[in-house]
């Protein structure tokens, strides 16, 4: 390890205090631990996963920009956001780089609850959709290309579709046969879910900045249940407000896990759909076009279509993890956010 944890205002512009770092788990891209003084949690060090994301300085230049805007934002009556912001390195840096061409990054931490703490029901949906909605608002008034495009075509239907056919025709794993009534499911579903792929290239409606990974374990919550803040800020960068409900929508309005083996507890909850789209709503006000209204079922339909394919391409592609690989088709346990 290049960076001593013990030493942490040596590299970046804290206090010069006792710290504790301890490992946590969240998400499966960056290694992530919890910083802790006197007891009390008070940042959160990564060290960024250069394999996906890099180009270092565009994703930080992307998470400043919008960490500054957030914080800065003139929030109406009734609506805030918590985000987590940057520490600065000794040297002026958004990131440390270590010697063995690892990077680190600091932000504040966010005291509060993860979905995993707060109940899975209509209020807890609800604030979800209130927290994604008011980030969604909080930085509209950027110009979508004043950021980089780290991941590009990260929800593009043409070019997941085209990896699709490809890897269909090559079967590099040999698992073909074993993903027939998927491979079916795939192709017979495909021209329908091209509405708003085709509104996007023809620009009835709008790109915007957007979140990109709008999952409930992605939302801070206070201890009374309400929305408090929102994490991951990654992937924030140009895309379709339609990209961030429907993959919310996909993750909440689910009675089960998105791993869940046993598909017989996978259904749609049409009470959780109705409590998200309220709060969704609710904060995003006049910003949305009635196009993007009017195409807010779809999306969620069209982003479970396309993490489904993105999961289906994994199954053909990769080593699957013996304690999930089963044999069944995209029931793959790969989580990677893109390859």
């Amino acid at each position: 390890m290049d960076l001593d944890f013990k030493k942490l205002y040596d590299v970046f512009c804290i206090p010069s205090t006792d710290y504790s770092v301890e490992r946590v788990q969240h998400g499966h891209i960056n290694n992530t631990f919890l910083v802790t003084s006197g007891g009390r949690s008070v940042y959160i060090l990564q060290q960024v996963n250069t394999g996906i994301f890099s180009n270092i300085d565009q994703l930080m230049a992307n998470y400043r920009l919008v960490s500054e805007t957030l914080s800065g934002y003139k929030w109406p009556s009734g609506f805030h956001l918590t985000i987590p912001e940057l520490i600065i390195t000794k040297e002026g840096k958004t990131f440390y780089s270590g010697k063995s061409n690892t990077c680190w990054r600091l932000i504040t931490f966010i005291d509060g609850a993860d979905c995993s703490a707060v109940p899975r029901n209509t209020e807890t949906a609800y604030q979800g959709g209130l927290a994604f909605g008011t980030f969604l608002t909080g930085l509209s008034e950027i110009d979508h290309n004043s950021l980089h495009q780290i991941l590009p075509d990260f929800h593009s239907m043409n070019r997941r579709y085209g990896d699709f056919l490809s890897i269909l025709q090559s079967d590099p794993a040999g698992r073909k046969s074993l993903s027939e009534e998927e491979i079916r499911f795939v192709t017979s579903r495909h021209l329908s879910l091209m509405e708003i792929p085709d509104c996007l290239d023809s620009g009835e409606i709008p790109l915007r900045v957007v979140h990109n990974d709008t999952k409930l374990s992605n939302v801070i919550f206070s201890g009374d249940g309400t929305y408090k803040g929102v994490i991951d800020l990654d992937t924030v960068m140009a895309g379709s407000a339609l990209f961030d409900f429907g993959d919310a929508i996909r993750s909440c309005a689910n009675a089960a896990c998105e791993d869940e083996p046993d598909l017989t507890k996978v259904k749609f909850e049409i009470g959780l759909f109705d409590a998200f789209s309220k709060g969704y709503l609710e904060s995003t006000g006049s910003l949305l076009l009635k196009k993007e209204i009017d195409l807010l079922p779809e999306s969620a339909l069209l982003m479970t279509y396309m993490i489904g394919l993105r999961f289906l391409i994994n199954t053909f592609t990769r080593i699957m993890n013996p304690i999930t690989w089963s044999g069944q088709g995209c029931n793959s346990g790969c989580s990677d956010k893109w390859n």
